[in-house]
């Protein structure tokens, strides 16, 4: 059965009274490229100008997908639909990844965004035991330390059994992996949308309109999609209700070896949250450095301050934590303005069809790098399945 454009209907399905949210009889987070006839997608009937489309030309291969943001929900989107669809990745930074970052200054690499990851779902883990037969990630083998009260509470090895991953080289250089092969238009800061009969168009601050493209995703924090969305988009309501939290990192180059009798710490209670020593990480190349991570709540709270502030205040904490003063021959301070968020929790994937966008991103599940994959992987399932139709 299906509706007068030839979307399939399953035959038990209602119509759906939220825009946003598509039926699916089958979950969208099938591990497998290949999708069972009965994971189909009903949008509501709202014009026969409008909607069908859009969803047409992405099944016919006519018109691309845009995805905004390079980090890890965006590249996931992007390596699942590249294959099927022309898809074009668009970052305002000159590197993709987003917070899985590694920062080089003067010879010292910091990863100051992600720290590592944990596979918690299937799917996430097959995709980490691909990542470490390529040599792109390896466990984190840290002696790992628990701060309250500002001293050590609890010590513990962390070890391969439950392993705590990074990139090897930085996470960086898991972003770039994913990132190989992909339509990227990096240093390209998408200002706006535009909904028009023929498609979306995308603003650039640099290149004026590009387009058009039969389905834009959002891969960005909530701010940011929220600022893009247009007013009547009803996925201005989830975007409206994540609280984003902030974080600096600060990042010190140490000449010489370092030891503090910890390579990683969780500290509770403190303007810090976090402790890595930078050598200690699998693949590290150059001189041995501190990443310190501040506490959100702190962050948030002193975010107005001028950065030499919030730098010296952080130095203070760490020296104070670790009883010594640090000599650091790179100093330097990266501010998260949005860092994580509790989560959203949206049910099922994010699109609103009339104006042909769509949401994923950390922030609607957990922030973590699992989450961030699935939810891209839920989004791309998702456009994935809406093409598929019965022979």
């Amino acid at each position: 059965m299906s509706n007068r454009y030839g979307w399939p209907i399953p035959c038990s399905a209602p119509r759906s009274p939220d825009p946003v949210q598509p039926l699916l009889s089958a979950s969208g987070l099938a591990s497998a490229p290949r999708y069972p006839m009965s994971i189909m997608v009903y949008f509501p009937d709202r014009g026969r100008d409008r909607v069908p489309d859009a969803y047409w030309a992405l099944r016919q291969h006519k018109q691309p997908v845009a995805i905004i943001g390079a980090g890890v929900a965006g590249l996931t989107a992007a390596r699942l639909l590249s294959p099927r669809i022309p898809t074009v990745l668009y970052d305002a930074a000159a590197s993709v990844g987003g917070r899985l970052a590694t920062r080089r200054c003067d010879g010292h690499a910091f990863d100051h965004g992600a720290q590592f990851f944990k596979p918690r779902h299937p799917r996430f883990a097959a995709e980490v035991r691909r990542l470490v037969d390529q040599g792109v990630v390896a466990p984190w083998i840290a002696r790992f330390a628990e701060f309250r009260g500002g001293t050590i509470a609890s010590r513990r090895q962390w070890t391969s059994e439950s392993a705590h991953y990074v990139g090897i080289g930085g996470m960086g250089a898991l972003a770039a992996s994913w990132a190989t092969g992909l339509d990227l238009r990096l240093s390209r800061r998408v200002t706006g949308l535009r909904s028009a009969l023929d498609g979306t168009w995308l603003t650039l601050d640099s290149d004026g309109e590009q387009g058009p493209f039969g389905l834009v995703i959002l891969a960005l924090p909530a701010p940011g999609a929220h600022a893009l969305l247009p007013a009547d988009c009803p996925l201005r309501s989830v975007t409206a209700r994540a609280r984003m939290k902030s974080c600096y990192a600060l990042m010190l180059g140490l000449d010489g070896d370092l030891d503090l009798g910890f390579d990683a710490a969780l500290v509770k209670d403190a303007p810090l949250s976090w402790i890595s020593v930078t050598g200690s990480r699998p693949g590290h190349q150059g001189p041995s450095g501190i990443v310190a991570l501040a506490a959100n709540a702190w962050a948030d709270a002193n975010r107005d301050r001028p950065p030499a502030d919030i730098q010296a205040a952080l130095l203070a904490a760490l020296s104070d934590l670790c009883e010594r003063p640090f000599h650091a021959s790179v100093t330097t301070l990266h501010h998260w303005p949005s860092a994580n968020s509790d989560p959203v929790r949206a049910d099922g994937p994010q699109i609103d069809p009339d104006h042909r966008i769509a949401l994923c991103g950390d922030w609607l599940r957990q922030g973590r790098v699992e989450a961030a994959f699935l939810s891209g992987a839920q989004i791309a399932d998702t456009i994935i399945a809406a093409m598929v139709t019965k022979g």
